[in-house]
């Protein structure tokens, strides 16, 4: 069975890709000045979290829309089975550029079937 929601016109697939990896969430900093999606890549440095950059080693998912303006406190996934359609990499990016880091992490990817 196939899983989407929608909202605005738009269909979403679910963000997560089953219960064969335990999933696991952490707050943290997100970085101020951002508007960052559910799905979105996240890298961090300096101790604060942000859309994973081309060139950045992603390790979490951000597990809900976030929009901040300072930095701010938020969950994000750091282990789990994800579905690779629903995830969102910087513009000129791909979810596929950062699997074997994310695997490095605990984060497996998956594609979700459509049923």
């Amino acid at each position: 069975m196939a899983y989407a929601t929608t909202e605005k016109g738009t269909s979403y697939k679910h963000l997560l890709g089953g219960p064969e990896v335990e999933t696991l969430t952490q707050n943290v900093t997100l970085a101020g000045g951002q508007n960052v999606k559910k799905g979105t890549l996240l890298s961090v440095a300096s101790g604060k979290y942000s859309a994973t950059a081309k060139a950045g080693e992603a390790v979490a998912i951000a597990a809900e829309d976030y929009n901040a303006s300072e930095d701010m406190v938020v969950t994000v996934y750091i282990r789990g089975r994800f579905n690779r359609n629903a995830l969102i990499a910087a513009d000129g990016d791909t979810v596929e550029a950062h699997e074997a880091e994310l695997r490095k992490n605990g984060i497996y990817l998956t594609t979700e079937k459509e049923g």
